[in-house]
């Protein structure tokens, strides 16, 4: 942020015709010593964090499959939303969502529980 206002306040001075040759020069300076590495660093440390993101939420997700097909091979293809979202420490919409996403994925089916609930069904 800091780089990017260096970089803005010397590039108003460079083009102001009311600045003389020494103003310039010390833009030019500023410009150069203080706004591009900090821009730069900016730059680096923005791209460095969201790639830090990026393999964080695949590796979230990789989990949750894994979750999500020992679950399945451990009862017999069958599943419920609730204890989908209790193993995988999610919200029970979230866990609905991607139960009827993984359905659609692999051909599972659904069918109402004698308790009232979902109980989605998958090929083994």
């Amino acid at each position: 942020m800091i780089g990017i206002a260096i970089f803005i306040l010397g590039t108003v001075d460079l083009i102001n015709p009311k600045s003389s040759k020494q103003d310039k020069d010390g833009s030019f300076a500023a410009i150069v010593i203080l706004g591009l590495p900090s821009t730069a660093l900016g730059t680096w440390i923005i791209w460095s964090l969201r790639q830090q993101h990026q393999q964080k939420l695949k590796q979230l997700n990789l989990e949750k499959e894994q979750l999500f097909l020992n679950l399945i091979q451990q009862n017999e293809g069958e599943i419920t939303i609730t204890k989908f979202a209790l193993a995988a420490q999610i919200p029970i919409e979230e866990a609905k969502l991607y139960l009827d996403e993984k359905a659609k994925q692999l051909n599972g089916t659904f069918e109402a529980s004698n308790e009232g609930g979902i109980i989605y069904k998958f090929p083994t």
